[in-house]
This record gives C-alpha cells, structure tokens and sequence, in this order.
C-alpha cells in the first residue's frame, strides 16, 4: 500500500511537468505608452551629476526615499535644475577644484533626493537636509529656493557643507584637541530658546545653538560657518563678547583647519576662498562681501591709519601741505603729524578724523596731542557709495586743539573729504587679485566716484582680543 500511494503522486507531478512543455501561443502584446522617456532635465542632470561624479539626482517623489513618518511635499521639476546648479557650483565644484576629482568622487554620497517641503522634527525645528551613511543626501524644502537670494543660497550649502563634514569625520576621525575646547557647556536641548537662547550660545563660544549640541556636532558647524559664511564674518563673530570667547572660537578654527589639512589633505583656506568667490559671482552675495558692510557697518577693522596705507599723488599732496602748515603754526614751538587716523561710528554714521602730532624741540618732545575733526557719512550698501559732510566740532582738549589747525585741515583734507562721493573697494592697488586670492580682503579704501586714480587704499587690521 505504502508504494501504491508513492508512485500515484509521482504520476501526477510527471503529467503536469510534461503538460508545461506544450508550447501555445498566447495572444498578448505589451504596452509600451508608460516607458520612462528622458527629459531635458534628466538629460542635464546625467550630463553634470550621473556622468561627472556617479551621482544620482531623484527628484519624481518616491515616498520611501524620505521619512516615511512625516508629510512631504514633492518637489517642482522646474526647481529642480536651481537646487541642483547649487550643489554642482557650491559644493562638487570647489571641492573637485582644492581637493580632486579622485576626492570628491571617492567621497561624495551617490544619491541625492529631492523633496519639495519642509521636514520637521517633533520640537519644532525643521531639517533642510541629512546624510545617511555616507551614502545618500536628502534636501528638503526645494520649493521655496530662490537662487538670487545669497542668504538662501548660504543656508542651503550651510548644510550641505555641514553633512559632508560628518562623511569626512566618518573616514577620518576629527581632532582629538576638539572635544576639550567647549568641554562641559555643550547641551542637548538645543533648541530650548530659555536654557539656550542665541545671545548665550554665542556668548558661549559656539557658532550656531545647534553646534552647542554636541561636540561632533559643533565641528561640522565651525566647518560648515567658515566655509559658507567666510572668514570676516567668523572673525566679527569671535570678537563680539571677551578674550576667552574669542580663544575659543579661535582653536576651533584652527583645529578644523589643520584637520582638513593633515587628514584630507585639503587646503582649508583655499577652499574658502573658493566659495566666496562663487557665492559673490553666482549666487548675488555682494552685501555681505563688501567692505563698507565691514569696515561702515560691522566695524570689523582697527581704525585705518595714513602711515599703512597707500595713497594718491593728489591726497598725499593735500596731506602735505596740512603737515607742513601744524609745523608753521608756530615760528618756535614747531609741531609734527604723526598719523592721521579714520574713526568710523556705525551707530551715528559718524566719522572723526584723528591727527596725533607733537613737539619737535625743547622738552616737549615725548608729548603726543590729538586733534579730532567730526564729519558725518552717508553710506548706500548697493552701490558701495559713501558721501562725507564736515560736522560741528566738540568740546575737549582734541577739539581745541583741531582748531588751532582748522582751516589748514578743511582747505586740504577736509576739501578732499568733502569735495565728491567715493567709492568702498578692496585691493585698490592690486587690481590684479580676486576673491579666489589670498590677501584680497587684507587691504581696501575709498575712491573717488570719477577717478578711480584718487584714492586711499588702507591696510585693515582686523579688531582682536
């Protein structure tokens, strides 16, 4: 019985084998009208991502691609090539153009998806994007991008820029001497404006309230704030609170730039040069890269001095002529200019013109005076153009003595101060570097709107603790 029953299903599974051999024609035609044909963008983004770097851009909304947890919006095709023209030129770019092509393939995710909106996590705060493993990148919120707006732009590669740091902190490991420099006031509330509002953040030595909660997560913002907010915007930022903020801020800089060097073996400072050349040309950062925004408004430098700076035949002339007129005021206490400094008041719009000077025989000869002359500026931050209006003088030792030299001064330096509008410009005199250079924000001044040939090109010493 037991064989009887072996062999029966064994008959039946034969039969159906050899029934699947019978070949019958099935009358079915597949329908080709939903094949995924290329578009213009598909065939620009192949061209400059797939093609260039092995990167795949996903933009047709895949909800599996995001969190799954939250609602996202898709992202509009016509946005997509602004976002995307934003990641090739402020970040593939400049990375491929300091670091190498072998770099930034080895080392940049390979998918990077696109979503239309906002996430938001469960405090509040929104997600402009994240990296996953060093392997994918999504961005949110491209709807909304305006590539003319340099501070969307900023924020946008602010992020990108942080992301890419933690994939380089996952093949090499950050600085060790990182970690111990805000020791003990890193928080994890971060977002809780009462326990971390931005004032004691700042105050703190951090760069934004995020980069106070946690270590790793401050080295990626030091990075990202250097990099994307340039380097005079870091140094105005270290200098607004005390000594100790100041050191603090400044080892952090240090220490990122020295990773990037000795670990990556990238030329940090190159590269940030790199992206405010791009962010100024591309992108319509020119507010935030002109000198009357740091040296008018910030207040960035030191007061610009006459004896650093580099000047005109004609301003020099006029200088001169004062010089020599304070030396003949008196026919037996003969006195000397030292310097003539440019104090700027962002406050009032107020600029005094300060001349030390002092005796030049008998026993007063150690003695150094200073006459101070108040004018007024008007300053237009579009066209970088700035107006000066001579002012009624105060009371005091300086102004007194200012008037013993008045009319020499307003009949030579007052007249050229006065006499047209000027123009803010860096590297007056070395027309011969961009932004791309090192030095370019070293030195700049004020030409005349007319005559680029009348100017004073001053070096600015930047304000320190």
């Amino acid at each position: 019985m037991k064989k009887r029953n072996l062999i029966l299903p064994l008959l039946v599974v034969l039969t159906l084998l050899y029934g699947c051999k019978k070949e019958d024609d099935i009358n079915f035609e597949f329908d080709n009208s939903q094949d995924f044909v290329p578009t213009e963008l598909d065939e620009w983004l192949d061209a400059n991502f797939l093609n260039t770097y092995n990167i795949e851009v996903v933009y047709r909304y895949d909800r599996y691609k995001g969190n799954i947890e939250r609602n996202i919006t898709p992202v509009k095709e016509e946005k997509v090539k602004g976002q995307m023209l934003v990641v090739l030129d402020g970040f593939l770019k400049p990375y491929d153009d300091v670091a190498g092509t072998t770099f930034i393939k080895t080392f940049t995710p390979k998918e990077w998806v696109l979503f239309g909106s906002t996430s938001y996590n469960d405090d509040g705060s929104m997600i402009l994007g994240t990296a996953a493993g060093g392997r994918n990148v999504t961005l949110y919120e491209v709807n909304s991008l305006d590539n003319t707006d340099a501070e969307q732009v900023r924020r946008r590669l602010r992020t990108i820029h942080h992301e890419f740091t933690h994939i380089l902190q996952q093949n090499k490991t950050m600085p060790l001497d990182f970690e111990g420099i805000s020791e003990g006031d890193y928080f994890d509330d971060w977002t809780n404006t009462t326990l971390n509002p931005q004032k004691l953040s700042d105050s703190l030595g951090f760069v934004s309230r995020y980069a106070r909660s946690q270590y790793f997560e401050d080295f990626a913002e030091t990075a990202a704030h250097l990099l994307m907010e340039g380097q005079l915007w870091y140094d105005h930022h270290a200098k607004q609170y005390n000594k100790i903020t100041y050191d603090r801020l400044k080892k952090k800089e240090t220490s990122v730039v020295n990773y990037f060097r000795d670990s990556h073996n990238i030329d940090f400072r190159k590269l940030q040069r790199e992206l405010q050349s791009i962010m100024y040309e591309q992108f319509n950062d020119k507010v935030s890269q002109s000198l009357g925004n740091w040296l008018l408004n910030k207040q960035l430098f030191v007061a610009p001095s006459y004896n650093a700076a580099t000047v005109s035949t004609d301003f020099k002339a006029s200088v001169d002529v004062f010089k020599e007129a304070v030396y003949n005021y008196h026919s037996t206490n003969r006195y000397q200019v030292q310097d003539i400094r440019f104090l700027f008041n962002s406050a009032d719009k107020t600029l005094i013109v300060r001349v030390p000077f002092r005796g030049t025989g008998g026993s007063n000869t150690t003695t150094v005076y200073e006459a101070d002359y108040n004018f007024a500026y008007a300053y237009n931050t579009g066209t970088e153009k700035v107006t000066f209006t001579k002012t009624a003088q105060g009371e005091g030792a300086r102004y007194n003595n200012a008037n013993l030299f008045m009319d020499a001064f307003m009949d030579n330096i007052g007249a050229y101060l006065t006499g047209s509008p000027f123009v803010l410009d860096w590297s007056l005199t070395s027309p011969q570097l961009s932004r791309k250079d090192e030095g370019y924000n070293n030195t700049g001044g004020f030409y005349k709107e007319n005559n680029r040939n009348s100017f004073m090109n001053f070096v600015l010493e930047r304000i320190k603790f």
